[in-house]
Parts: C-alpha cells; sequence; structure tokens
C-alpha cells in the first residue's frame, strides 16, 4: 500500500495532491525538458517560416493532446491534426485495440499530407503500441521532422508491441519526456492509484512548443507568428482568424 500524501503530519486531500503532483512533474520537465522543447521549436518555427504546417498525431487518451492545439486562440494557425476515427478517445476499447495492430498506421499515412522538411508531433504516454511507432517511422521516411512526446519511465517498465521491439523514443528525431510515471496515476487512494497526469502534462508541452516556435518565428524569422485569437472577443477577430486560415484551407481542413 503507498502512503496518502500529507502536509504538516496531516493526510492531504486528494485532490491537493494531485495538484501537488501535477505541479512538481511540470516544474521538473520545464528544466530538464528545455534542450528538446527548443530543439522541437525550431523545427516548428523554420517548418512554417518556409511555408510548412505542423502536424499532430495521437491515438486513444493522446489524441486529446494532438487535438489540443487546432485552431487554439493562442495557438498557431497552419496545424494539421491527424486525428484517425478509429484511434478515439470516445471509444476507448476499439482504440486500444486498434492501436495496437501493426500495419494500421500505414494506411492512416497514405492519406495525410505530410512533406519533407514538416514537423510531426506524434503522442503517445507509453510509446509502446504498433501504431504510434509505425506513425513516427513512416512520417519519417516521408522527409519530417518526428518529436516524439512520450514518458520515458513509463515506456521502458512495458514491453514493447511493435514487431521489432521498439518504442516511440527510439524512433523519433526529438524525444520530449512528459516525466511521468509508469500507469499514469499519481495519487495513492489505499491499494489503488488514482488521478492521470499524461493529458495534462502533454496539453502544457504542446503549448510550450507553440509559444516558443511563436518567438522563434518574429526573432529568428523576421515573420509575425500566424497566431490565432480568441473569436469571442468580437468581430475583429474572427476576420483575422479567417485571413489566417484562409491561407492554409488546403492544407489545413477548417471543418
Amino acid at each position: 500500500m503507498q502512503p496518502t500524501p500529507s502536509t504538516a503530519g496531516a493526510p492531504m486531500s486528494a485532490d491537493l495532491a494531485y495538484f501537488a503532483a501535477l505541479q512538481a512533474n511540470l516544474t521538473e520537465l520545464a528544466t530538464a525538458e528545455q534542450p528538446a522543447i527548443e530543439r522541437a521549436a525550431r523545427a516548428v518555427a523554420h517548418s512554417i517560416a518556409a511555408g510548412g504546417v505542423v502536424h499532430y498525431f495521437g491515438s486513444g487518451h493522446s489524441q486529446l493532446v494532438a487535438i489540443e492545439p487546432l485552431q487554439r486562440a493562442g495557438g498557431l494557425a497552419p496545424v494539421n491534426v491527424i486525428a484517425d476515427p478509429g484511434l478515439s478517445p470516445t471509444a476507448p476499447r476499439h482504440a486500444g485495440a486498434a492501436e495496437r495492430v501493426s500495419g494500421y498506421a500505414a494506411a492512416i499515412l497514405r492519406t495525410a499530407d505530410i512533406r519533407k522538411g514538416e514537423v510531426v508531433v506524434v503522442i503517445s504516454n507509453s510509446g509502446i503500441n504498433a501504431v504510434p511507432v509505425e506513425f513516427a517511422l513512416g512520417a519519417h521516411e516521408l522527409g519530417a521532422t518526428v518529436v516524439a512526446v512520450t514518458s520515458r519511465a513509463h515506456s521502458l517498465a512495458a514491453e514493447s508491441r511493435h514487431t521489432d521491439g521498439r518504442r516511440l523514443l527510439d524512433v523519433a528525431d526529438i524525444v520530449i519526456d512528459t516525466h511521468g510515471r509508469p500507469g499514469d496515476a499519481v495519487v495513492p487512494l489505499g491499494d489503488l492509484t488514482v488521478g492521470a497526469l499524461s493529458t495534462v502534462v502533454g496539453a502544457a508541452i504542446v503549448n510550450a512548443l507553440t509559444c516558443r516556435a511563436a518567438q522563434l518565428l518574429a526573432e529568428h524569422h523576421g515573420q509575425a507568428p500566424p497566431l490565432i485569437v480568441s473569436q469571442n472577443t468580437g468581430d475583429d477577430a474572427e476576420h483575422h482568424n479567417s485571413a489566417l486560415l484562409e491561407k492554409v484551407k488546403d492544407r489545413c481542413p477548417r471543418g
């Protein structure tokens, strides 16, 4: 049985324990992963400056993180999310089975417009299933820079389900470690553990990457970063966003 976190000798409530674990996780990765985030941001900025887009892919709950930057207030307009319905977190049993199937990623890649020199961010907390590994390999073959958002600890503690035994962290060009623990949940509750971190932490990483890439576009490439603004701030915002999205409509479906 794991001990319940405490403050000044008194047990900490589970909700506060979760926030404490989240804060500790974010503080740790902000320092440790800064070099990897910097490399990824430079690749994203370079691609967008050259007219490219950044692609995001995830399966199961990791698909939630992949969707996060799509037409996001404060986010970049040239974002393409490759969200396969068969890997949706709204059908967790189906997605959990599908992401283990070797060859499934190849079918998704055939309809993905990934071009040489662009960046593909693959999110997978465990990084052990066939689909994210094969998707990363396929994107690399297309000439993309592959960025993995994954938990090293979780990945190395579990057996790979890829046919060659590889993990996402083995095949990506850049690995951003979420610093998540095996099993993802962080708050001990008797013999069980509650409270997953991967989605919240993954979204934080994606937004941090966006922030640095936007800064680099302005400071190193001399371009105004194509940033979406909240559509709930007036008509000017909608006109601003529409103009940005019109430029990338052939690469980034507007829905």
